[in-house]
């Protein structure tokens, strides 16, 4: 997955190659938000594969958003409401 991240499907169409991106750019903040609110599980690997799957989640929630266009929220606070939510859901398991 993380390999697509850089280097989107090959022999694959725009669309898919868009979908990849936005996927990657989800995974990016959610760990970069993540990280700054200090969330720490003591699995690193199991916590990028949760970043992964948070990320998936969110891409489907805002799957028919076009950002800007026709949704209020900017994607950035969206996200970080978004991650911060995912955080206080795991923290209080």
């Amino acid at each position: 997955m993380l390999y697509y991240c850089f280097h989107g499907y090959e022999n694959q169409n725009a669309m898919t190659n868009k979908k990849v991106y936005s996927l990657c750019e989800a995974v990016a903040d959610i760990a970069f938000i993540a990280g700054k609110e200090n969330y720490e599980i003591e699995d690193s690997r199991r916590k990028i594969v949760q970043f992964i799957e948070w990320a998936k989640e969110f891409e489907h929630i805002h799957r028919n958003v076009e950002w800007g266009v026709n949704f209020e929220p900017e994607y950035i606070d969206s996200i970080y409401h978004f991650t911060i939510f995912k955080i206080n859901q795991w923290t209080n398991l």
